[in-house]
């Protein structure tokens, strides 16, 4: 399908929809006072018309999410009772939409589910004879996808009326998330035609060529509701930025000179005068400055305090007294001392040294007006909606790579936001030797958006295709050809047909030798396949791999390993010939484990050996075994031995931990050896590194204080907590991919509990409160102090309840927790209506059909 191109135009009118329900009450938010052409246009297009957006920042995109989702629930009566998927880059972005249609989710009677890095959705093969209710579900591109292939493989897809991905552009990230979201993408609209897909960005360069791939039509308009002024600043010029210019000669327009009031002291510490630009604007308005690395962004909140009027400091004082002390509580007790001192004045700082908690109440204080000024990194432009009046780009490099045309689109988009501003204005700030590439920079177009699926060595590819396999959409050669030629990828590439043939012939060829994917043979011949497998991966590794996986050399591998006898495979032979266009091929065990549980290929037969290895003597007396099972493969990476460290927190474990230190080969003498800067013998260094950071998140699980931890593993706090999300993650992970191995039941069954746990990064009792948006474990506890132990406590709970026992909650955020509350018990009485049900009618009683109560 080839893309229509429609452009909004400048002109636009006021429009209701006068249909089924008034819309325009519903979804539009309150800074929207009417809705535009845009949202007319939308909502006109055919039934299921697949649709790509590109409008600016601020360009009401997320209010055409609003009303596509009701017109795909209520109003278009062949997607009745349809579900719609929401598809963000990040999970805090993804928890902001789910507190943002709580109250719309109580109103039209929809549900909204959180999956997010644990928590599993079940899709019940069985049809859901009386479900009357939509679902939303809104999550991160990683648990988008395998929600997507849950569906494919339990052939539910058509439960789904529409798929929207918000900042399409993550398509050419690189790293995997872009490929992994193309793939969803292209299996999608291969598979699921009928399926509505929505791609909306405001930074794409290739408009045309991604809504060719999706096969929808394209609108496209630069209008912005609140006007967007651009300036540069070199030394104490400003000039105003001609957004329309086509030449260098028309870019830059002399606008004024920097006059602000500084002392001698003043004049040499901030030569840029940021502080005087930020000064100009606080507190009546707010505004976000940009910093190129984290250290930036502190020294630069300090600077900003020490410019600023001491007259700041008594502006919202309680309402500082009240920020400060929700951070206190989130952080154990502890407050960051660069915080101490700016949160005064109404300035903080905003990066990945911050807690998940503390990122979540300063972006809180700063929508509230609590906080005026953050200084921030260049993620939370992509990450976060914080509208100022005033964005301040403090340098044009992000690290040390010179800022993109999409970087900077971002950032300058946060200025000025519908019904919050009358007009928004950005700076960039610049040195002399920058002039020329800043010009090329604001004269250049978006960069275009290009397919990751042949990015390190084709792995997005191999992926994309075996996963395609296991899920049945296209199961030979020529099948899995004709599916690769509806990616991205088919489109930019010059490659042939004939070519991309024999590329995916050779990508099966080694799926095969992994023991991944083999040939279908009948059904009498299969007894034995995967003990062939495991023989593959045997032979595939090398004496070097052995000494770093001792689990390869382990006896469990020469005999009776997954139900299979030690004799040689009987169909061994006919597995050896080369693939032809009209074999069928299907993946093993193992290949369906791994789609299960979303593992890269490539760690799979690695991660089955250890947990095959650790299942003969797990450590159950402690959970620092469980611990190391599901800490990250790639969190060593990150987080580097330091000797003494590591000695210091070994030699405090007790008796029971260190049997599990030694079980892994690493006992005293080993960490000796460490602590004086020696290399350890007879183990590897990959163990050690990861047994390390197990210690350190099996100190936060016996509730030590992330503040503790950091001081204690030297480790920032940011990156303490992100390890810790992470191997939560990759806990329900491996919880999913053993539930495809029968063989480690006793691990998937000790990891069903063990991953909520990990989650909610907390003790018990506060694990049901956890599940609550905008609750984070300070939040948690202060709920629990304050009487509310459980969920249905707080759904029966008035706002004005939890803003008196819960430090700096408006009404606002207490009301969407109780509409959150609500839906969740909602959520889980209709599973238990639907498990009654099926329970009777298997009995031979008819059930009566579940109605929506009568409002």
């Amino acid at each position: 399908l080839g893309p229509v191109h429609e452009t909004i135009p400048e002109e636009y009118e006021y429009y209701t929809y006068a249909g089924y329900l008034d819309i325009e009450d519903i979804v539009r938010p309150k800074s929207h006072t009417k809705l535009y052409w845009l949202h007319k246009t939308i909502l006109s297009v055919e039934k299921g018309a697949r649709i790509s957006l590109n409008t600016t920042r601020s360009g009401s995109k997320m209010l055409v999410n609003g009303l596509l989702k009701v017109a795909t629930f209520l109003l278009r009566e062949n997607m009745r009772k349809k579900n719609v998927f929401m598809i963000f880059s990040y999970i805090h972005l993804s928890e902001k939409k789910i507190d943002k249609y709580g109250s719309l989710s109580v109103k039209i009677m929809f549900l909204t589910f959180r999956e997010t890095s644990v928590r599993k959705v079940t899709f019940n093969k069985k049809e859901k004879r009386h479900l009357w209710r939509c679902r939303c579900y809104v999550s991160t591109i990683e648990k988008g996808t395998g929600l997507v292939n849950s569906l494919i493989e339990d052939g539910r897809i058509n439960e789904i009326g529409m798929v929207v991905v918000d900042e399409a552009h993550m398509i050419g990230e690189k790293g995997g998330r872009g490929s992994m979201l193309e793939a969803t993408l292209t299996k999608l609209r291969f598979a699921a035609r009928n399926v509505q897909l929505v791609a909306m960005s405001a930074t794409i360069g290739n408009l045309k060529e991604l809504s060719q791939f999706l096969g929808a039509k394209l609108y496209t308009g630069n209008f912005r509701p609140v006007e967007l002024k651009e300036y540069v600043k070199i030394g104490l010029q400003i000039s105003e930025v001609n957004t329309n210019a086509r030449t260098e000669e028309e870019l830059i327009r002399n606008d004024r000179q920097c006059n602000f009031s500084y002392n001698v002291i003043q004049k040499k510490h901030d030569e840029d005068q940021i502080g005087g630009l930020v000064g100009e604007v606080v507190p009546d308005h707010s505004c976000l400055v940009f910093c190129p690395t984290r250290r930036n962004c502190e020294a630069l909140a300090q600077l900003i305090c020490s410019i600023l009027p001491k007259e700041l400091t008594k502006v919202k004082r309680s309402e500082k007294i009240s920020l400060y002390r929700a951070l206190e509580e989130e952080g154990g007790g502890t407050v960051c001392p660069v915080l101490r001192k700016t949160l005064p004045y109404g300035v903080a700082y905003h990066h990945s040294g911050l807690t998940e908690g503390e990122r979540r109440l300063l972006e809180e204080g700063f929508s509230r007006t609590t906080v005026c000024c953050i200084t921030c990194t260049s993620t939370l432009a992509a990450g976060v909606n914080l509208p100022a009046r005033r964005v301040i780009i403090r340098s044009p490099y992000v690290g040390r790579n010179f800022l993109t045309r999409a970087q900077y689109k971002q950032m300058v988009g946060r200025a000025g936001r519908a019904g919050l501003d009358t007009h928004g204005e950005s700076i960039l700030i610049l040195q002399p030797r920058d002039m020329q590439q800043a010009r090329d920079l604001l004269l250049s177009p978006i960069e275009v958006c290009l397919s990751r699926l042949l990015d390190d060595d084709d792995v997005g590819l191999i992926n994309f295709l075996f996963s395609a396999m296991g899920l049945g959409i296209a199961v030979n050669i020529p099948g899995l050809t004709r599916l690769a030629s509806c990616s991205l990828m088919a489109l930019q590439t010059t490659m042939k047909k004939q070519d991309l043939h024999d590329k995916i012939f050779k990508i099966v060829e080694e799926l095969r030798k992994k023991g991944l994917a083999r040939i279908k043979i009948p059904s009498s011949d299969t007894q034995d396949s995967f003990y062939t497998i495991l023989k593959c991966i045997q032979k595939k590794n090398s004496s070097s791999q052995k000494s770093l996986n001792p689990s390869l050399s382990s006896p469990m591998f020469h005999g009776n390993v997954l139900g299979s006898t030690p004799m040689e495979d009987p169909v061994q032979q006919r597995l050896e010939r080369a693939v032809t266009d009209k074999d069928i091929i299907v993946v093993s065990r193992l290949g369906k484990a791994a789609i299960k549980g979303t593992i890269e290929l490539d760690l799979a037969a690695r991660l089955f050996q250890d947990l095959n290895q650790a299942r003969e003597g797990l450590a159950v007396h402690c959970y620092l075994h469980l611990l190391y099972l599901v800490t990250p493969y790639d969190a060593p990476e990150r987080i580097p031995i330091i000797p003494d460290v590591f000695y210091r927190a070994y030699t405090q474990l007790g008796s029971g931990e260190q049997r599990v230190a030694n079980m892994l080969g690493i006992t005293e003498g080993v960490v000796v050896r460490v602590s004086m800067g020696q290399k350890a013998k007879r183990i590897s260094e990959f163990v050690l590194s990861r047994f390390y950071v197990a210690l350190l998140l099996y100190q936060m699980w016996t509730n030590m204080s992330v503040w503790e931890a950091s001081e204690a593993f030297q480790v920032h706090r940011g990156l303490l907590q992100a390890t810790l999300t992470q191997a939560a993650s990759f806990s329900s992970r491996v919880y999913h991919f053993c539930q495809e191995l029968e063989e480690l039941w006793a691990l998937r069954d000790l990891l069903g509990t063990f991953t909520q746990h990990l989650a909610g990064q907390c003790v018990t009792e506060l694990l049901p409160l956890m599940d609550l948006p905008a609750i984070k474990k300070g939040r948690a506890r202060m709920l629990y102090d304050g009487g509310f132990h459980t969920v249905e406590e707080v759904s029966k709970a008035k706002p004005e309840q939890l803003t008196a026992v819960v430090e700096h909650l408006n009404l606002r955020t207490a009301s969407q927790i109780i509409n959150s509350a609500r839906l969740l018990l909602i959520e889980k009485a209709e599973l238990l209506q639907q498990q009654a049900e099926e329970v009777l009618m298997g009995l031979g009683y008819r059930t009566a059909t579940t109605l929506p109560p009568k409002n």
